[in-house]
């Protein structure tokens, strides 16, 4: 799973600098997406996802956000009501 959140992230337009600084997290990361309920980290540029991938595309975009050095609330906040994160 680590290597899929890893391409994932690349997939995202992270830059290598910002990868390498959540790299030491992605064990807390795939522990939170366990216990959520994601079991594979989907792929992106599908045309369509089951709601599994919808959510697993979700979690994962509310863990990105929540690493911005300069947080969002604007663009978290419908995330966390997606996810029913407090």
């Amino acid at each position: 799973m680590r290597d899929d959140i890893i391409r994932y992230l690349r997939l995202s337009m992270w830059v290598q600098q910002s990868v390498d600084a959540v790299e030491a997290k992605l064990d807390r990361w795939i522990s939170r997406l366990r216990v959520r309920g994601v079991t594979a980290i989907p792929r992106l540029g599908l045309a369509s996802c089951s709601p599994a991938e919808a959510r697993a595309h979700n979690e994962l975009n509310l863990l990105m956000l929540q690493e911005a050095p300069i947080r969002n609330q604007s663009l978290e906040h419908p995330l966390r009501d997606l996810t029913r994160v407090c």
